[in-house]
């Protein structure tokens, strides 16, 4: 009897410790996946408003304008993540930086990109996905070009 009583409570470790272990290996794989999931979603969404002021810069190539573009992106990434974008100019001005960043910071992505030798970037902003809609205000006066993001 008492036997009897050691090894069920043996086997019954054993197949709770192998539920134990499996469990976190799914676990560990799926927050995987839903981190894959949030980088590759976040870099479209840096490279999408990289697009809209390149092209926003290509199309009314007028002296002086001023462009107000709407962007609508999901407010979560990755099942569940939700993000900061910020946008800002290097010290010489000729390249804009995008980053892009989970609220929980495990997943963080930045864009550099240029918008020509010829024009002088301001840059500056930030969005967070709780909000519906991100603003891009772009103002060119010259080869002076001022963008916000909100």
């Amino acid at each position: 009897m008492a036997s009897q009583y050691i090894t069920f409570m043996i086997i019954f470790t054993l197949g709770l410790s192998l539920v134990i272990i499996t469990n976190n290996m799914f676990s560990t794989l799926s927050d995987q996946f839903r981190e894959n999931i949030a980088q590759v979603e976040l870099n479209s969404i840096l490279e999408q408003i990289q697009l809209q002021i390149q092209q926003s810069m290509l199309i009314h190539p007028e002296k002086d304008q001023a462009i107000y573009k709407s962007l609508e992106f999901p407010p979560a990434l990755g099942q569940g993540f939700r993000y900061t974008l910020n946008i800002a100019n290097s010290s010489d001005g000729k390249t804009i930086i995008l980053n892009g960043s989970t609220f929980n910071a495990e997943v963080n992505q930045q864009l550099v990109f240029s918008l020509g030798s010829a024009y002088v970037a301001s840059a500056s902003g930030h969005f967070t996905s709780t909000n519906p809609i991100l603003s891009l205000d772009l103002t060119k006066n010259g080869n002076s070009i001022i963008i916000r993001m909100s």
